[in-house]
């Protein structure tokens, strides 16, 4: 047995049946998380979260300028 038959291949087809799903997936934990936000923003109100969306843009900043 050749190590090229253990290779499984895959199709145009199945790539952009792949592609699909993973953009469907993604879109759908953004409105999870975008809903999520929002219900932490009406519970606990807009200045805790203006304050918390600051320290972590700070944070990503520090970590992206390395």
């Amino acid at each position: 047995m050749s190590r090229s038959d253990l290779v499984q291949r895959y199709t145009e087809t199945d790539l952009q049946n792949a592609r699909t799903k993973g953009q469907i997936v993604g879109w759908v934990q953004g409105g999870v998380a975008a809903f999520a936000l929002l219900l932490v923003v009406g519970l606990i109100g807009w200045i805790p979260s203006i304050l918390l969306l600051a320290v972590v843009a700070a944070v990503v900043y520090k970590l992206l300028k390395r």
